[in-house]
């Protein structure tokens, strides 16, 4: 027989640090049978993956608007981005990016909306990855555009580090899978006076560390909420 004062009750005491097994003792003492706990326990667990399920679909709904917002504010500035100057052009770039990291700071670690916080996060790490795109096409940039992958992931990685935000680490796996993925294109199809191959390949080398480094420091300070994505 489920009782949920007992369901609650398993579930205080869990976060307490009680065992199953004392648990399961002072239940029994108070007169409840090994096959009622267990079912207790089992309507716990259910409720637990309820919650996860709900969780994750948010998270999920969550993303899906950043990127749909994303494409919104791409498309926008794609239509009217001849018509523009250097500087209105370098302005949006600059103000959307910093305006949704800002934002999403705020909505984080103030008014605790981690959700919607990591949301604009996230937004505003994609406008700083097509900045860095937009950015070389206005001032005609000749590298490998594998680099700009680069630039994009090390930008994502510092980002993630000094607020804290374990989405975009996600984020920036992919952006070094695509990088790692067309950099060996860039060298052996580059000419030998291409001045921005030891560039190109330092910025390689030198994302190689940082993604060591970066993932031995998620490995110990992954909190235990994102362990199952690991």
């Amino acid at each position: 027989m489920i009782d949920q004062n007992v369901v609650e009750y398993i579930k205080t005491s869990l976060s307490q640090g009680k065992t199953k097994e004392e648990l399961y003792k002072e239940l029994m003492a108070q007169g409840w049978t090994i096959e009622a706990i267990h079912e207790n326990f089992n309507a716990l667990n259910t409720e637990e993956e309820k919650e996860d399920l709900s969780k994750k679909t948010i998270k999920i709904i969550v993303t899906i608007g950043a990127v749909l917002i994303s494409a919104g504010i791409f498309s926008f500035i794609a239509a009217n981005w001849q018509g523009m100057t250097r500087p209105v052009k370098l302005s949006i770039i600059l103000v959307s990016m910093l305006v949704s990291y800002g934002a999403g700071w705020y909505l984080k670690e103030k008014l605790e909306l981690p959700k919607t916080g990591e949301a604009l996060i996230l937004l505003g790490s994609i406008i700083y990855g097509a900045g860095i795109f937009l950015v070389a096409q206005m001032f005609n940039i000749r590298a490998n555009w594998p680099d700009g992958f680069i630039l994009w992931m090390i930008g994502t990685i510092a980002m993630a580090f000094a607020i804290e935000s374990y989405p975009l680490f996600y984020l920036a796996i992919p952006l070094g899978i695509v990088a790692l993925t067309g950099h060996p294109f860039g060298i052996f199809t580059g000419s030998g006076d291409n001045s921005f191959l030891l560039t190109s390949s330092f910025l390689l080398l030198a994302s190689t560390i940082i993604t060591f480094i970066t993932g031995w420091i998620v490995r110990k300070k992954i909190p235990p909420e994102f362990k199952e994505f690991y």
